[in-house]
């Protein structure tokens, strides 16, 4: 075992060396970046600790990365635990106290060790002008995505699938991310500006957890496609003040605040029914159950409804090509559809064209 979780530890060290910028490389000056300390969902603290460090090396390829130590400390005096719930004058004021122009959220949802390795990440980049939200992204994945013919490309440390999935999650950082949009204030909501209220769960465990993974992913989702939502810790202001913090329903009270002081034209919320895992050891297959519906912030009518449940294999093809190994990477495929078809109900406002597939 000590000799196993060694060579996990070596290779995860290799990893992060080759995906890690150079001095050539890496950005001099330029955006200064806050990262919180990561949301473990997952419960697992080595594997939080590679990801702490793969994102602090990924982001210093955007700017420079201010010490971890000098974020805690003023996190302390501010007394703030979750970037994602602070109020946007608050981060605003943290901001300025620590020099930056991005304040970095970041969470573990999923770390599974066995045979077949399984990892969800999500991030979120505040801005400092504005305290609200810039970015989002979200990424799941296993150590059979990179499999090849006759098993070659397999990953089976944790460790080892962490940077890389870092990488691909901070990938889909937009143009803007080089300082023309993310460091500007935000002085007025959007047109048709979508709130999104924390999924609710009804899973036999983790349910609080598994809901909040698929909201991220659906969040990020809606980011990158373009729809303007609402910003995290504004709507969670408005939740914690008119529902304590309930999560998957919407009260009257509620609705009324994020449409009148949050600028929400359509509420997005839902429920996580399923989020399991089944299959082998070696061929693992997940399993997910995803509700949601829209509805309209003046008046609280439902304006659309679907769900949709599906199993890793669903979409297999020839040689078990378009498998899906984890649950964060299903969970990705069914919100892209689902959103797809609330799309095509012509019931969110028109946006830029998709970046990124």
């Amino acid at each position: 075992m000590v000799r196993s979780s060694m060579s996990a530890l070596i290779l995860s060290h290799a990893v992060l060396a080759l995906v890690a910028p150079g001095p050539a490389q890496a950005a001099k000056g330029g955006t200064a970046i806050a990262v919180f300390p990561i949301q473990n969902r997952a419960g697992d603290s080595a594997a939080t600790r590679v990801l702490d460090r793969a994102l602090w090396l990924e982001l210093n390829q955007w700017g420079r990365v201010i010490e971890p130590q000098t974020t805690r400390d003023s996190l302390r005096r501010l007394r703030l635990r979750n970037g994602d719930r602070a109020a946007p004058a608050l981060l605003r004021r943290l901001g300025e106290t620590l020099g930056v122009d991005w304040l970095v959220s970041a969470a573990l949802h999923d770390a599974d060790r066995r045979l077949v390795p399984r990892l969800t990440v999500s991030a979120r980049v505040y801005s400092r002008t504005s305290g609200e939200l810039v970015w989002a992204g979200y990424k799941g994945a296993s150590g059979l995505d990179r499999r090849g013919l006759l098993g070659r490309g397999r990953i089976t440390s944790l460790e080892v699938l962490v940077p890389l999935v870092v990488r691909e999650l901070l990938s889909s950082l937009p143009a803007a991310a080089h300082g023309d949009t993310a460091t500007e204030a935000t002085p007025t909501t959007p047109a048709g500006t979508v709130a999104i209220v924390p999924f609710g769960g009804s899973t036999s465990r983790r349910a609080t957890f598994n809901a909040e993974t698929v909201t991220e992913a659906t969040r990020a989702r809606l980011f990158r496609t373009g729809v303007p939502t609402l910003s995290p810790n504004r709507a969670h202001e408005i939740l914690r003040r008119f529902q304590g913090g309930r999560f998957g329903g919407v009260t009257a009270e509620t609705r009324a605040a994020l449409h009148g002081s949050g600028g929400a034209a359509t509420i997005l919320t839902g429920a996580v029914e399923a989020y399991e895992v089944g299959g082998s050891e070696f061929e693992p297959e997940p399993r997910v159950a995803i509700a949601m519906r829209l509805l309209d912030g003046a008046t609280g009518r439902i304006l659309w409804t679907d769900a949709l449940e599906r199993e890793g294999w669903d979409g297999e093809g020839l040689f078990a090509s378009g498998r899906v190994h984890s649950r964060g990477a299903l969970v990705h495929r069914m919100v892209k559809t689902l959103t797809e078809r609330l799309d095509k109900k012509g019931v969110v406002p028109p946006r830029r064209p998709e970046k990124q597939p």
